[in-house]
């Protein structure tokens, strides 16, 4: 009896959920097809399509989405784990964002990313892709054409956007399409300053621009009470040369490369600056010539290699700012204790941030000068990121926690600074796992009410 009584439970249960999800499904069929498509709009492409096999009412409704994200982290994963199928996977990629765009019902496109690993030889095709947007009038443009495998791509290889195709914007029409674009973000495009200033002085709704690893890009003037950009990012462009800047509404400008000639003037809504190089680059040739913006900054990042000249940081106040980060490389015997001096020009303070890519060359400290010890009321939460455990880490991470009598959080995450936010966040599992190990020598020293995460 008990058996039966348990199954007739169980089938009146499974009733129960069939008739919940007919009654989900009879209420989603009753919305107008403009919200279903809205919905349909917020999921990548691949996950779009397969809404077709729903019902027949939702076969096309897919192809009428606003957003065309062409994420393809599966195929990604293909190539890393093994590179000799990069050449058939791109042939799958771009058959596939061919074969959507034929497909694409849809007046308007909000949102348009590809990401994958494609070349100059692609040309062809990523430029009818970028028309076909624009032509749509994309709100937000977005080509990440890096490459997956690892390794540095030949700068005739990188797909360079062409003149001919600039010269065919400049028309009346195609004018007036380019005015939707509101972000424009570049990874591993040639481009040039005349093309990025195109889009920035005829798009009025242009507030973020960001390119990364642009060979072609040697200068770049944002000049103009006109101007609506807000957030402005360059990183890793080789041959830059100058930059200037003379834009009140810009909020963020965040550069890291070479030395180059910048200009920086007329930046009341300035708030947050993200600024350094790697080897060879004086941290000071970038703080001067913002330095008189720093007061008003809400948050900073300086990137830049650990050694003597880069640590002597020019005097300074920084009475707003909230955020504090430094992007360091730095060998495993360099004390960082000489990072903590910047802090006395902030005191509102929130958040100390490390970024931190060690070049092992022993574990033995090489001291560090004396520091005042002086406590920092405002400090809640620092954040050690690629963190190893490494002695200079720990060093570091104790002296903090003397110091900031108001802390409530200690942030670990193992990850090397620049796997986060990319397909190989997951990579070196044991490596981490070791390093989560080591971060727990903290607790012995967290005063009572520290929150301890470990990423």
């Amino acid at each position: 009896m008990r058996k039966r009584a348990r199954l007739s439970s169980e089938n009146g249960q499974e009733k129960l959920d069939a008739k919940q999800d007919e009654m989900l499904e009879d209420w989603i069929s009753r919305l107008p097809d403009e919200i279903i498509v809205n919905i349909i709009s917020r999921l990548t492409v691949r996950e779009a399509a397969r809404t077709s096999v729903l019902s027949s009412r939702w076969k096309y409704l897919w192809t009428f989405t606003t957003a065309l994200n062409f994420s393809a982290l599966r195929l990604l994963w293909n190539v890393k784990k093994d590179p000799a199928t990069l050449e058939e996977e791109r042939f799958k990629y771009i058959n596939w964002v061919n074969r959507v765009l034929q497909l694409h019902r849809g007046l308007c496109i909000t949102e348009f990313r590809l990401c994958f690993e494609l070349r100059d030889t692609h040309g062809y095709h990523v430029t009818n892709w970028i028309r076909t947007a624009l032509a749509k009038r994309v709100q937000k443009l977005e080509l990440n054409l890096n490459p997956v495998v690892g390794g540095f791509c030949p700068p005739l290889e990188l797909y360079t956007f062409p003149q001919s195709f600039l010269n065919c914007l400049q028309s009346p029409s195609s004018l007036s399409n380019i005015k939707s674009l509101s972000s424009l973000c570049l990874d591993a495009v040639n481009v040039t300053g005349e093309i990025l200033e195109f889009f920035i002085y005829n798009c009025p709704l242009l507030d973020r621009l960001r390119v990364v690893f642009s060979l072609d890009l040697l200068s770049l003037k944002v000049v103009g009470s006109s101007v609506q950009l807000k957030y402005l990012d360059i990183y890793h462009c080789y041959f830059m040369e100058e930059i200037q800047i003379s834009a009140p509404g810009l909020r963020s400008f965040k550069y890291y490369g070479p030395e180059i000639k910048l200009h920086i003037e007329n930046v009341p809504n300035l708030l947050d600056v993200s600024i350094g190089g790697g080897y060879g680059v004086r941290l000071r040739h970038f703080i001067v010539p913002i330095i008189s913006y720093f007061p008003q900054l809400k948050t900073l990042e300086l990137g830049f290699v650990l050694n003597t000249e880069n640590m002597q940081f020019p005097q300074c106040e920084l009475p707003k700012l909230r955020e504090l980060t430094f992007n360091v490389v730095a060998f495993s015997c360099k004390s960082l204790l000489g990072l903590t001096c910047m802090m006395e020009a902030c005191p509102f303070l929130q958040k100390f941030t490390l970024k931190l890519q060690t070049i092992y060359v022993g574990s033995e400290i090489v001291p560090e000068c004396q520091l005042p010890t002086c406590s920092h009321q405002q400090l809640k939460v620092v954040e050690l990121i690629g963190f190893l455990g490494l002695p200079i880490e720990l060093e570091l991470a104790f002296y903090l926690l003397e110091i900031a009598t108001m802390l409530e959080k200690v942030i670990v995450e193992p990850t090397p600074p620049s796997l986060l936010g990319t397909p190989w966040v997951f990579e070196d599992y044991k490596k981490k796992a070791a390093a989560r190990q080591r971060a727990k020598k903290l607790e012995t020293r967290l005063p009572r009410g520290v929150e301890l995460v470990i990423l």
